[in-house]
């Protein structure tokens, strides 16, 4: 790429660079942002860096200036705090709705709405979290209609067909035995009978009369 057209994407790579890398906690001096700039083959001066941060702040850029010896600039606001992105993701990781395999790929978008360090800490928030979770997993097998399959299989963490016949499949897999599960389960109506374990096969039988005795 031409140094010309690099120049027309400057004020875009340099939205890019303050989203990515500054926050709360981190900023980025002027020479530091030329530098990043120059990683890109993208040539900027003091003045004309001035000019393109006053430009993105008039788009409505949040960007919060220190001036100083070496002026530094972070982004302020965002569309989400880290404790409003941590949440969002725990929502969606502990949705009956979602199966875990999408859920990890939408905890994976959440966490781009954040800068790099907010996205780290929020994958090792939710690891620490996944390891709580993993103590309370316990295997199940349902058997459900072969239309169901897919949905299934992507709920379940290790889901494996077990048998499979013309109308119906025996799955195996493991999930925290929840309200949230229960939830999914019941959900599914006549189309998904779980067929064990035994305690965990009790507790739905439970949770079901809960939730049909509110209609007598």
């Amino acid at each position: 790429m031409s140094k010309k057209a690099n120049q027309k994407a400057k004020l875009l790579h340099l939205q890019q660079i303050l989203l990515e890398e500054t926050d709360e906690k981190h900023v980025l001096t002027v020479q530091q942002l030329i530098e990043r700039l120059a990683e890109l083959e993208i040539p900027a001066e003091r003045k004309s860096l001035y000019d393109d941060i006053a430009t993105l702040q008039a788009f409505g850029l949040d960007i919060i200036a220190t001036r100083s010896r070496a002026n530094i600039y972070r982004i302020g606001s965002r569309l989400f705090t880290l404790p409003e992105l941590q949440l969002v993701a725990e929502a969606v990781l502990k949705s009956a709705a979602v199966g875990k395999s999408k859920a990890q790929k939408l905890v994976e978008k959440l966490a781009c709405l954040g800068s790099r360090y907010q996205a780290e800490a929020l994958r090792a928030s939710l690891k620490a979290q996944k390891y709580e979770e993993a103590e309370l997993l316990c295997p199940i097998e349902l058997r459900c209609s072969n239309e169901l399959v897919p949905a299934v299989l992507e709920y379940l963490a290790e889901g494996k067909v077990k048998k499979s016949k013309e109308a119906t499949s025996v799955i195996e897999g493991t999930v925290v035995a929840d309200q949230a599960f229960y939830s999914w389960l019941f959900g599914l109506g006549s189309k998904a009978k779980l067929t064990g374990p035994a305690n965990v096969k009790k507790d739905f039988v439970k949770y079901c009369k809960k939730v049909l005795n509110q209609y007598k």
